[in-house]
Formats: structure tokens, C-alpha cells, sequence
């Protein structure tokens, strides 16, 4: 980073328009659950343990517990058990969806 700001000042300081690069990042969802969070409480309400979610959407067993614990933030519950009441309460997910994966 430290180069790229000389750079940038040393071109400005030559009578070059210079704008800083395009930052890429991932959308952010804000307080509504992520695509991977879903797939994880949907796999969740069918009664799956970390482990087994992590090998159905080839993840580690960490990572699912990365996205339980984002989408139980988000949802503002403290165990799985309520993630999975939640998820169904809001129509995030449905029994029969949860039950074919």
C-alpha cells in the first residue's frame, strides 16, 4: 500500500488525475442471511451435525460453525436448535426443502 500511495502522489504532483483503484470485495448481506448461511440453517432444520454439513457443501466443519454463528447473530438467537425454529418461523426455509437436501 505504501508504494502505491508514492506513486500516486508523485503522478498528482505532476499534473496527473490519478483515482485510487477499484477495491473488490464480496457483497455484503447486512442483517439478512448469505446464500452459505441458508444452506447451512437449511441443512440445520434437516437435523445434520456440523461435520455432515461440511461434507455435503465440501467445507470444513469450522467454516459451517463460521456461518452458524453469523446466521444465529443475524437472527438474533443463541443455539442451533432456535437457528432452526427461526429459519422456519421467518420462511427462510421450508420443512420440505430441509428435508431433501
Amino acid at each position: 500500500r505504501g508504494d502505491a500511495a508514492r506513486v500516486m502522489r508523485t503522478l498528482r504532483g505532476h499534473g496527473v488525475e490519478v483515482r485510487p483503484a477499484a477495491r473488490w470485495s464480496r457483497r455484503g448481506y447486512g442483517d439478512r442471511l448469505s446464500p452459505r448461511e441458508v444452506d447451512v440453517a437449511r441443512l440445520v432444520v434437516a437435523g445434520r451435525t456440523n461435520r455432515e454439513i461440511a461434507e455435503v457443501l465440501f467445507v470444513s466443519p469450522k467454516t459451517v460453525a463460521r456461518h452458524m454463528d453469523s446466521a444465529m447473530r443475524k437472527l438474533g438467537v443463541a443455539s442451533r436448535t432456535a437457528l432452526a425454529v427461526k429459519v422456519l418461523e421467518d420462511g427462510i426455509v421450508t420443512a420440505p426443502d430441509a428435508i431433501t437436501q
